[in-house]
């Protein structure tokens, strides 16, 4: 036997006439009192739907009407206009022009950058089979995590070894094992050479 479901509240319909009512446009099934509360069929573009609620609308007249300014708490930031020029026959104060330098030739500090870029430092790549056999042998430790640069990994691997006195051994020589078969290049980008 299926159960037939009211669309309003997602609840079984008992076959009986006192809370069972079926819809004059769609046929849909409904419980009375979800009918009544919902103000008609609760299914989209049913004829027996309640009508949607009024739009706001604002007449031409209403917003000729509406104030000019905005409140003293929701006026928005205005920019003082620029002064008006210098009226003829006065004499302005001239601001000194400043010298032509090229673009870029002067350095202007900030607290992100220093007054000379300083190039990075080249990291030689790492050995492949290096990583592989650290993290195979001392994967526990982390020795591996360490050899490529990656020193949070390496000490969190060393700390659960270390705080569980090696019975969470294996957990991280899995891991490490997960490590070797996955990481491809050190902390710095560099891959890995053979």
């Amino acid at each position: 036997m299926i159960a037939t479901v009211c669309p309003y509240c997602r609840g079984e319909i008992e076959a009986s006439p006192e809370q069972e009512l079926v819809c004059q446009g769609c046929g849909t099934q409904h419980h009375r009192d979800c009918y009544a509360e919902n103000g008609g069929c609760t299914v989209f573009g049913c004829r027996c739907a309640p009508a949607e609620e009024p739009k706001l609308s604002i007449a031409a007249p209403d917003l000729v009407q509406a104030p000019t300014q905005a409140p003293a708490a929701v006026r928005p930031y205005s920019v003082s206009p620029p002064p008006p020029p210098p009226m003829p026959g006065t004499v302005a104060e001239v601001q000194p022009e400043p010298p032509d330098e090229p673009l870029g030739s002067s350095v202007v500090p900030s607290i992100f950058s220093s007054y000379a870029e300083e190039p990075e430092p080249v990291h030689e790549p790492r050995s492949r089979t290096g990583f592989i056999l650290l993290g195979a042998l001392l994967g526990p430790l982390g020795a591996h995590n360490f050899y490529a640069g990656y020193k949070k990994k390496a000490f969190a691997q060393l700390a659960i070894t270390l705080v569980t006195i090696g019975f969470a051994a294996p957990m991280t020589w899995i891991w490490a094992i997960i490590d070797i078969c996955t990481i491809d290049r050190d902390n710095y980008g560099v891959n890995f050479t053979s």
